[in-house]
C-alpha cells in the first residue's frame, strides 16, 4: 500500500510540476527594486535558488541586489567566500556592483554569534535608502536551517519593520517559510503538499482568471502615472517561486560557484532539497 501512495505522490508532483512550469502565473513583482537579506555567501542559492530565478528574469524589468550581513569568515576563508558569492549571482544576472557583503566585527560568522537585531535593522535601513529598495527578503523566524546568524536577519527585519520602515522606500518585505525537515529533502515532491496549504495560489488564480491582478492598488488620485500605481500595490501575504528546469540548472550552476562550501553533504543537499526549486515566502 505504501509504496502505492509513494507513486501516487511522485505522479502528482511530475504532472504539478508540470503545470505550474507553463508559466501561466506570473510574478506580481516586477519592474520594483528587490534587496535579498542573507547571512552567508551561499545562503542566496542554497535557500534562495527559485526566487532569484524568477525575480532576475528580464521580462520582469526589476533590479536585485543582494546584502550579506557576513562574509563566512568563520573558517578563516572569507575573502575566498566573497569571491564565491559574487560569481554565484553573476549566474543570476546580478551585477557585481549589485552584490554588498559587511564586514563588521559585530556580525561575525558562527552558530554562536549573538548578532545585534538593531545593528541587523540599522544596515537593512541604510541599505534601503541608499538603493531606494521597495521589497526586502530574507529568513523567517526558524531561519529555514535554524542557524542563529539566519534567524537574527529576520529579528533585524522586525526590529527594522517597528523603527525605520515608514522613513524608507521599501513597501513590503517577506521572509522565506521554513517547513519541517522531511518535507525539505523531498524536493519536487513536496510541491503538491505545497500548493494545498500555501495561500500564495488564491491570487495566482484571481490573476489567471481575470478577476483582478494578482496585488490590488490602492485609491489614488485620476490621471496617476502606471509607475505610481505600480508603487501602490498592495503586495500578496504569500508568494510561491517554483523553479522551471532551466531554473534548476541555473541555481546548480551558481551553488557550483562556491567550491569551498562543495562537501560531500551539501552535494546530497543540491539534489535533495526543496529549496533548490521551490520558495513559498511569507509577506511580514
Amino acid at each position: 500500500m505504501l509504496q502505492y501512495i509513494l507513486y501516487a505522490l511522485l505522479v502528482t508532483s511530475v504532472l504539478t510540476y508540470s503545470f505550474f512550469n507553463l508559466r501561466i502565473f506570473k510574478t506580481p513583482l516586477t519592474k520594483t527594486s528587490i534587496a535579498l537579506v542573507i547571512a552567508h555567501p551561499d545562503d542566496e542559492v542554497m535557500f534562495f535558488g527559485p526566487t532569484l530565478a524568477e525575480l532576475t528574469r528580464p521580462e520582469h524589468g526589476n533590479i536585485v541586489r543582494v546584502l550579506c550581513m557576513s562574509s563566512g569568515n568563520h573558517d578563516g576563508i572569507g575573502e575566498t567566500r566573497k569571491k564565491e558569492l559574487v560569481a554565484s549571482c553573476r549566474a543570476f544576472g546580478i551585477r557585481e556592483s549589485h552584490v554588498t557583503v559587511l564586514e563588521r566585527d559585530d556580525l561575525k560568522d558562527g552558530p554562536k554569534e549573538l548578532w545585534d537585531p538593531s545593528l541587523v535593522g540599522d544596515q537593512m535601513n541604510l541599505f534601503a535608502k541608499k538603493h531606494n529598495v521597495e521589497t526586502l527578503i530574507t529568513f523567517d523566524e526558524k531561519g529555514v536551517s535554524g542557524h542563529t546568524n539566519h534567524i537574527a536577519c529576520y529579528v533585524g527585519l522586525t526590529y527594522f519593520i517597528q523603527t525605520f520602515k515608514a522613513k524608507t522606500p521599501v513597501k513590503s518585505c517577506y521572509v522565506l517559510k521554513s517547513i519541517p525537515l522531511l518535507r525539505k529533502y523531498s524536493s519536487i515532491i513536496d510541491l503538491p503538499i505545497t500548493m494545498l496549504f500555501t495561500e500564495a495560489l488564491m491570487p495566482m488564480i484571481s490573476q489567471y482568471m481575470g478577476f483582478g491582478s494578482a496585488s490590488a492598488a490602492l485609491s489614488l488620485p485620476e490621471g496617476s502615472s502606471p509607475q505610481a500605481i505600480h508603487r501602490q500595490k498592495l503586495r500578496p501575504l504569500e508568494l510561491l517561486f517554483v523553479s522551471s528546469p532551466s531554473g534548476i540548472v541555473q541555481a546548480k550552476g551558481a551553488m557550483q560557484k562556491h567550491e569551498s562550501q562543495m562537501v560531500w553533504f551539501r552535494k546530497l543537499y543540491v539534489i535533495f532539497s526543496r529549496y533548490m526549486s521551490i520558495n513559498e515566502l511569507r509577506r511580514v
